[in-house]
């Protein structure tokens, strides 16, 4: 299954992964800030792992880059009906990992009304209150191997029902920024 490959919220676009995305991704997954959240990702990362995270696993209508009025600004995705995102340092804060969850959410339920799987690292208290706004509720405590890290981490799976989705999208309270 696969869903629309470009959409847009109030401040973002959401498009395929492109080459042109290279040099931001490796910069900001170069940042263990980032990479070291991130079950899947090593770190150093390299240009190959671009090519191959774009060549192989990058599916457009799946998996997106976000941009804001300013460019790049972070990767997020529904695949095997799991949830990942991150964003570059310079995004964090703004809103954008709840609003662009959103668009991405509504787009793989109205195509997939099934329950989707997400997760966090303890300790990353942003994704954790990212997943709640949607309306993730923790299911299980577990660890999972940090590839950036080279270490077992705990970590929060979590689970969201399209009821819960819709839920949480009609009683979200979430304003968006000026900007």
């Amino acid at each position: 299954m696969s869903g629309a490959q470009f959409l847009r919220t109030a401040r973002l676009a959401l498009r395929p992964v492109a080459v042109r995305d290279e040099a931001p991704v490796v910069a900001a997954l170069n940042d263990i800030a980032v990479s070291g959240w991130l079950q899947p990702v090593p770190f150093p990362y390299s240009p190959a792992d671009f090519c191959q995270f774009q060549s192989e696993y990058a599916v457009p209508g799946l998996t997106y880059a976000i941009d804001d009025a300013q460019g790049f600004v972070g990767i997020i995705g529904v695949e095997d009906r799991t949830l990942g995102y991150w964003l570059a340092p310079q995004s964090h804060g703004k809103g954008y990992a709840t609003e662009e969850a959103r668009a991405v959410l509504a787009e793989h339920l109205a195509q997939d009304p099934d329950d989707i799987l997400s997760g966090y690292f303890e300790g990353n208290s942003r994704s954790a209150n990212v997943l709640r706004k949607l309306g993730f509720v923790e299911t299980a405590h577990d660890t999972k191997y940090c590839l950036a890290l080279k270490v077992d981490r705990p970590h929060v799976t979590m689970r969201l029902t399209p009821a819960a989705f819709k839920d949480s999208s009609e009683s979200s309270a979430d304003p968006v920024p000026p900007g």
